[in-house]
């Protein structure tokens, strides 16, 4: 998650205020610390990072099956190239 929100120009308190999560809670979630985040929370955070489509639906298999912290940094091309193309059409 940590390699998403670096890749949206955000930091940790940009994308706390954005998703209305906690930073404690991006914190623990980039660093492995919560391991089943809950729905609403990954919906929010999906939200706050613009992750839509086929990703979004990659997102949310990844987040309920493992750690965010893991969500596939390095074969995580397709949340990268999603995330860089929607920025760049907004």
């Amino acid at each position: 998650m940590r390699l998403l929100r670096e890749r949206a120009g955000l930091t940790q308190e940009e994308l706390a205020f954005n998703s209305g999560l906690s930073i404690r809670t991006i914190s623990d979630l980039e660093r492995g610390r919560t391991t089943a985040p809950q729905r609403r929370s990954i919906e929010l955070l999906a939200d706050a990072l613009c992750v839509e489509g086929d990703s979004l639906e990659q997102f949310r298999r990844t987040a309920r099956g493992r750690s965010v912290a893991q969500c596939p940094s390095c074969s995580a091309r397709w949340q990268l190239d999603e995330l860089t193309a929607q920025r760049r059409s907004a």
